[in-house]
């Protein structure tokens, strides 16, 4: 496996309704077999939302073609907790325990890892001669009404973002 690694450190596209991740990936010589965009430390504690994921492409809004010409590579669903009702300090994330002995589940607004399999958007990319340089990341809120959804580039916060690559061995890959 190989990973290339971005920081929440995100600039908003000129139309200001998606985040663009600068990920360099030049693919030199990697003969992957599965690439997934792995995303680490992601927020689901406010409302639901849906995130178009595209690649080299930073000027997307929600009438962009969801097809493979227009960078699109797939999208990721969170599903959110609505916001917090309870008490002064209810759903405030308590640091995690290090015994060994803690047997108790991680609080449920423990931020998640999530993943969005890129393979085949990659290696389009690569096989078209271009590297990867930008994942641009558009989040749509989910409210009930269709007509209420609209892009938020607040919605979608993470600690960090990996373009992992993976490699099956020879001897594994013929069965």
């Amino acid at each position: 496996m190989s990973a290339v690694t971005a920081y929440d450190e995100t600039t908003l596209n000129d139309a200001g309704t998606a985040r663009i991740v600068a990920l360099a990936y030049a693919g030199a010589g990697d003969s992957f077999t599965r690439a997934d965009l792995v995303f680490a430390g992601v927020d689901h504690a406010g409302s639901s939302y849906e995130v178009r994921v595209f690649l080299n492409r930073v000027d997307v809004a929600m009438d962009t073609p969801r097809e493979p010409a227009a960078g699109y590579a797939g999208r990721i669903h969170v599903f959110g907790h609505g916001g917090c009702f309870g008490d002064l300090g209810h759903c405030d994330v308590p640091e995690l325990s290090l015994d060994p002995t803690d047997l108790r589940p991680p609080h449920q607004l423990t931020p998640l890892t999530t993943f969005l399999t890129v393979t085949e958007p990659l290696r389009r990319l690569l096989g078209a001669g271009a590297g990867l340089t930008t994942v641009t990341l558009l989040p749509i809120g989910r409210p009930p009404r269709r007509a209420d959804r609209a892009p938020d580039p607040e919605l979608f916060r993470f600690q960090s973002v990996d373009l992992q690559t993976y490699r099956t061995p020879p001897d594994l890959a013929d069965g």
